[in-house]
């Protein structure tokens, strides 16, 4: 997955969020819900190997789906939300 494939991945959970004040648990478990519904385009699957490629890039996550979230946090609740549907596939 070339990094236009991810950052689009990455880019439309952004738009997601980018209203919430907070990226707390509700944030996380609301967007892996949504994920596992079918709410975002490619699947758990493919989500979770978007969202792998987007953690180990060294570069911004936030330059075209610029929300008020610190690139920091954005990076935090990523990887929850990695966690979050790793935790949906052994259920």
């Amino acid at each position: 997955m070339g990094t236009d494939s991810w950052k689009g991945h990455v880019n439309g959970i952004l738009y997601g969020i980018q209203f919430d004040r907070a990226l707390d648990d509700a944030v996380v478990t609301r967007v892996a819900d949504g994920v596992v519904r079918g709410l975002y385009p490619g699947g758990r699957a493919e989500t979770l190997d978007a969202l792998e490629q987007a953690l180990r890039y060294s570069g911004p996550l936030n330059d075209q789906a610029e929300t008020h979230h610190s690139e920091e946090s954005i990076r935090e609740f990523l990887s929850r939300l990695v966690t979050a549907l790793n935790a949906r596939a052994a259920s």
